[in-house]
């Protein structure tokens, strides 16, 4: 697969499901959005390249491949590389867990420490994160966003899980819950940041969760979050944390996974009801696009008569990634199905969308590497 999705410590396995029916669709606009392919960014490159960010004022794009970092131009020409070992003193180790630009600047999270790396990958800071590291290893996701606070550049973070001396099956985890890090590089510091908000089911405290995961946008002071297996969306000020609001994402249908008893632990071997995913979040101008699978009922779900891949085809058809758009005004527009053609991969500060070509879809394997430009169009609904 192109997509690093680096899970280690657990495997996800199926989450314990509820289903909740969002009756709530009538506050969707009688309109929808489709992503057009307007460009495309070609490289040729035998490997599995995976997008981290995109430098939108220079038209520069870094991707990964295991430890190793490069930069591309619009032409697809490598610009730099970083190429050392994980444990050379300039290097961020063996995962990237977050990278992005910020001014000509490159950040880069790996497990234990951030590194700030010029545009040829000079190192000009590094500093180690305070805490052992928690949670799961996540590599090649959107983890790591440059934001301000009080007017100063800043990042913000997901490492894994919180920075909490407590297990997820304990009402402790919930109580000191924080969802992301606040990483200020003059002070070379990591604050945890963002409590469960009084609103999300998590504060409640009355079921415990596995592998609770956030995607997340942050534009100046305000980070805009969601929870993969929710569906209330979140904004964040981080210069006034009593700005802190929630509401509820009108999606067509929503399945939500169900918790288990606090103290208890979660039963993965009884078959249950496949929950609904938020896949991603990304902010377009004033507008945020959300990408999300409904889920599907136990009875909806192929039986074992069938093999392990005609089931993930089966299921790929039965509940496919939608699209739905929230505009600038807090009104959603209908959800609308995204092609298996590509897989939706970043944005960048222009609101271009960046897409995988999906080799999986096609008849035979390509010798190059292929990023489509996505537009959104809205188009209003028949």
């Amino acid at each position: 697969m192109s997509k690093k999705y680096l899970f280690i410590l657990i495997s996800l396995a199926i989450f314990n499901c509820a289903c909740e029916s969002n009756k709530s669709n009538e506050k969707n606009g009688n309109f929808t959005y489709e992503l057009e392919i307007i460009d495309s960014l070609t490289i040729d490159y035998l490997g599995n390249l995976e997008l981290l960010a995109i430098h939108a004022e220079k038209d520069l794009f870094l991707f990964s491949e295991e430890n190793q970092l490069m930069i591309f131009n619009k032409a697809g020409e490598k610009v730099s590389v970083f190429d050392k070992p994980q444990d050379a003193p300039d290097a961020f180790g063996q995962f990237v867990l977050g990278a992005t630009f910020s001014n000509d600047k490159i950040g880069v999270l790996g497990i234990s420490k951030f590194n700030i790396y010029d545009m040829d990958f000079n190192l000009e800071k590094s500093f180690k994160k305070p805490y052992p590291h928690k949670g799961m290893i996540y590599s090649g996701f959107d983890h790591l966003h440059a934001g301000k606070k009080a007017g100063k550049p800043t990042f913000v973070a997901f490492t894994g899980g919180p920075q909490v001396d407590a297990r997820s099956n304990m009402l402790q985890y919930y109580q000191e819950y924080n969802t992301l890090d606040l990483i200020d590089s003059e002070q070379e510091s990591f604050s945890p940041i963002i409590p469960f908000h009084p609103n999300s089911r998590y504060a409640k405290g009355t079921e415990a969760f596995d592998f609770i995961k956030p995607h997340f946008q942050v534009q100046d002071h305000i980070v805009y979050f969601t929870h993969q297996n929710d569906s209330l969306f979140y904004q964040f000020d981080l210069d006034n944390h009593a700005e802190f609001k929630s509401e509820k994402i009108p999606f067509d249908k929503f399945i939500l996974n169900r918790g288990y008893e606090i103290g208890g632990q979660q039963d993965y071997e009884t078959p249950v009801d496949r929950s609904g995913e938020i896949t991603h979040l990304f902010q377009v101008e004033d507008r945020h696009v959300l990408t999300y699978r409904s889920g599907l009922k136990l009875s909806e779900l192929p039986g074992n008569e069938v093999s392990s891949e005609e089931r993930r085809e089966m299921i790929s058809k039965l509940d496919p990634e939608k699209l739905i758009v929230r505009e600038g005004d807090g009104s959603y527009s209908q959800p609308s199905i995204i092609t298996k053609r590509y897989r939706i991969s970043r944005v960048d500060s222009k609101g271009r969308i960046w897409a995988h070509q999906n080799v999986h879809e096609m008849e035979f394997e390509p010798d190059q590497i292929t990023v489509y430009e996505l537009k959104l169009v809205r188009k209003s609904s028949k």
